[in-house]
């Protein structure tokens, strides 16, 4: 994996995360969220929420707070999502 230097999860990253588990806890927990529909959660248009999402998305991954399954849905990690 990419090094990152001065990695660290921002806000819109946290807000980002919540939306996940808020929508995770939503929907049945056998299917994973879409970074369309988290970034419609914080707010953004469809054209471009899943642009919006897709570099925090990656970086929760990398500090294992979330993850991605085969259908390139995500799902929060359990003890990451209270």
């Amino acid at each position: 994996m990419k090094e990152y230097s001065k990695l660290r999860i921002t806000e819109k990253d946290e807000n980002i995360f919540k939306a996940l588990c808020d929508l995770y806890k939503e929907k049945d927990k056998q299917t994973g969220v879409g970074p369309t529909e988290i970034g419609i959660r914080v707010g953004r248009d469809a054209y471009d929420a899943s642009a919006y999402c897709n570099a925090s998305l990656k970086k929760l991954i990398h500090f294992n707070k979330i993850e991605k399954i085969d259908n390139g849905k995500y799902v929060p990690l359990e003890q990451s999502c209270q």
